[in-house]
C-alpha cells in the first residue's frame, strides 16, 4: 500500500523548498566539520605535536637537553613552589610540560607555599620560585634567580629555565660528586662576592665547590677533581708550588687564571710553575683595536680556536670577552717532558701587549710592546710517567704496598684492593694517564658582571668538564625574546592604513553584498 501525499500538502512543499535544501546542506556540512574537528583533536591528543614559529625557538628544548632526557633511566620528581598567578611560575610550567612530554620518567607538581606551608617547610623552602629536583637520595634546588640571565647583548633578560633545570637533572643523575677547589690565601677572587654566578653554574651541574689554603693544608685534598687558581694578587710560596706540582704528578687537573698586575716581575713562583707546563706569561696588558667589546680596546674579543673545550663555542659562533688580559706564549726549552699545548684564544693581528702597566693612554711602541696576534689561553696535557705518579701518590711506599699486596695470596677482594692501590700509585683516577691544565691570562671574565657576556660561561663550564674528564656536561644558552624594528616611509604608512583599515572592510562588504544579491535572485 502506497501513501500518496497531495502536491498541495504543506509538508511536501517544505521538504522540497529551497530553504530546506540549503538548510539540509548546511546541516550536513556543519556535522562534517564538527566530526573532522573532533577527530583531529582526538589524534592530536594521542600524538601531540608542536610548531614553534618564534625566531630563536623560545618554546623548543635544545638538542643538548633532548639528549639528556633520552638517557634518563630512573624516576625524577620536580616540585616547584610558586604562588598562584606568578608569571615566572607560568613560564616554568610551560617549560616543564615539554620535559614530561619527552620523558615519562619525569613527574612535575606545582605547590603554592602559602597554601601548603608544611610541605614548603619539609623541603626547606625559604624563597618563592624555588624548585626541587630529586631522584632517589639525590636532590638539587633551582632558585628563582637561576631562571633569569642578564646579558649586555639584549635589552631584555633571558629566560634560563632550561639551562637551570637541565643542569639540575644532570646533577641528580650522576653517581659521584666532583669537588672543585678554589685556592685562597693570595687575594684570589672570592667565591661568594666575585664568582657567585660561576659557583652557581658549577653547583647546578653537580659539582661541589670548596676552598683550600695550601699554606695550612700542606697539600691539595685527595677528593679534588680540579684546583682553580683564580686571579692571585700575591705569589705562591715555594712549598705551595710544590704541593700543586705533586697534585699534577698524581694526575690532577689545574686551572690557572692569572690577570696582569700593576707591577712587573710579580708572581715569579707561579710563572715558573706554569712554565714547566710549557706556558709563559708576559707582564703586559692586551690591547686589541680590531676586536674588542664596544669602545674598550682593553677588553678583547679573541678568535676562538678549535678544541674539545671550544667546540660548542665555534659551532654556535660565540665569542668571549676578556677585560684586562695578559698575553701568554709557548715555552719549549724548560718545560717538562710529555707536555702538549693547544692555543684556545688568539687576538687579531692589530693587537699588542702594552708593557707600560701604569699608562693611562696607550699606543703601540715597537721597541717595548709585544706585537700581536697574541694567545690568551692554552689547554695543556701532560703524559704522566709511572715514577712521577708513584712519587706524587706516596712514592716508594705506595708502590711497595701495591707490590706486597700483589705478592701475597689474595681473594677477589684483595685483588681489587691491589688494583686500586696500583691506580693511586700511578696517578690514575683523576684524569687517567694524562694530567690536564688550563692557563688563561685573565680572571675577570668570570666576574659576576661579565660572566654572562657572549660565551664566557660556556668557555668556563666546558673547560671544567674537559679538565675533570666529564665532556658530556652541557651548557644551554638562555633565550631572550627578540624584537625586530620595522621603519616605514610615509608612502608605506599610507598604503598599510588604507589597505587594512579601509580596503579589507570594504572588500568584505562587497563580497557579502554580492552573495546576498545572488541568493535573493535564485
Amino acid at each position: 500500500m502506497r501513501l500518496a501525499i497531495p502536491r498541495a500538502c504543506p509538508v511536501r512543499r517544505f521538504m522540497l523548498s529551497r530553504r530546506m535544501r540549503y538548510g539540509s546542506n548546511a546541516l550536513v556540512l556543519t556535522c562534517a566539520v564538527v566530526g573532522i574537528v573532533l577527530m583531529v583533536n582526538f589524534i592530536v591528543a594521542r600524538h601531540p605535536a608542536k610548531l614553534d614559529l618564534t625566531q630563536n625557538k623560545m618554546y623548543t628544548l635544545s638538542e643538548e637537553t633532548r639528549q639528556v632526557l633520552r638517557k634518563i633511566d630512573r624516576d625524577i620528581k620536580i616540585t616547584a613552589f610558586f604562588p598562584e598567578g606568578d608569571a615566572m611560575g607560568e613560564m616554568v610550567k610551560d617549560l616543564l610540560k615539554e620535559y614530561t612530554r619527552l620523558s615519562p620518567k619525569i613527574s612535575v607538581s606545582f605547590v603554592d607555599p602559602d597554601k601548603n606551608p608544611s610541605l614548603a617547610k619539609q623541603y626547606e623552602i625559604t624563597a618563592y620560585g624555588t624548585s626541587v629536583v630529586e631522584s632517589g637520595s639525590e636532590s638539587r634546588k633551582v632558585m628563582q634567580y637561576d631562571l633569569v640571565e642578564y646579558s649586555g647583548e639584549s635589552q631584555m633578560p633571558g629566560f634560563a629555565g632550561e639551562q637551570a633545570f637541565t643542569r639540575a637533572i644532570i646533577g641528580v643523575l650522576q653517581e659521584e660528586e666532583k669537588s672543585v677547589y678554589f685556592l685562597v690565601g693570595h687575594d684570589e677572587r672570592d667565591l661568594v662576592q666575585d664568582y657567585w654566578q660561576a659557583r652557581s653554574f658549577l653547583e647546578g651541574e653537580g659539582y661541589t665547590t670548596k676552598t683550600v689554603n695550601l699554606a695550612t693544608e700542606g697539600k691539595v685534598p685527595q677528593d679534588a677533581a680540579l684546583l682553580v687558581i683564580a686571579g692571585p694578587q700575591k705569589d705562591l710560596a715555594p712549598k705551595e708550588v710544590e704541593a700543586v706540582q705533586d697534585y699534577v704528578n698524581r694526575g690532577g687537573s689545574v686551572m690557572v687564571l692569572a690577570e696582569p698586575l700593576r707591577q712587573k716581575g710579580q708572581l715569579s713562583n707561579l710563572k715558573a710553575m706554569v712554565a714547566r707546563w710549557g706556558v709563559g706569561m708576559h707582564d703586559d696588558v692586551v690591547i686589541d683595536p680590531a676586536s674588542h667589546y664596544f669602545l674598550d680596546a682593553g677588553s678583547p674579543i679573541p678568535e676562538v680556536r678549535y678544541h674539545d673545550i671550544t667546540m660548542k663555542l665555534v659551532t654556535a659562533k660565540l665569542g668571549c670577552v676578556l677585560p684586562r688580559s695578559r698575553s701568554l706564549y709557548e715555552v719549549k726549552d724548560t718545560r717538562d717532558s710529555g707536555v702538549t699545548l693547544t692555543a684556545l684564544l688568539e687576538t687579531s693581528g692589530e693587537s699588542w701587549g702594552e708593557t707600560d702597566l701604569a699608562a693611562k693612554r696607550v699606543s703601540f711602541d715597537a721597541k717595548t710592546d709585544i706585537k700581536g696576534p697574541l694567545v690568551l689561553a692554552y689547554a695543556v696535557e701532560r703524559t704522566l710517567e709511572a715514577k712521577a705518579g708513584a712519587e706524587g701518590a706516596g712514592g716508594a711506599e705506595a708502590v711497595e704496598g701495591a707490590k706486597g699486596a700483589s705478592d701475597a695470596p689474595a681473594s677477589d677482594g684483595a685483588e681489587g684492593a691491589t688494583e686500586e692501590a696500583g691506580e693511586k700509585a700511578t696517578g690514575k683516577g683523576v684524569a687517567g694517564s694524562r694530567a690536564r691544565m688550563l692557563v688563561v691570562g685573565n680572571a675577570s671574565f668570570l666576574d659576576n658582571d661579565v660572566v654572562t657576556f657572549q660565551g664566557n660561561i660556556d668557555l668556563f663550564m666546558n673547560s671544567v668538564s674537559w679538565l675533570v674528564g666529564k665532556e658530556e656536561s652541557i651548557t644551554v644558552r638562555a633565550k631572550s625574546p627578540s624584537y625586530n624594528q620595522v621603519f616605514l616611509t610615509d608612502t608605506q604608512v599610507a598604503f598599510v592604513f588604507y589597505s587594512t583599515v579601509v580596503g579589507l572592510p570594504l572588500l568584505f562588504v562587497l563580497v557579502g553584498g554580492g552573495i546576498w544579491l545572488r541568493r535573493r535572485n535564485l
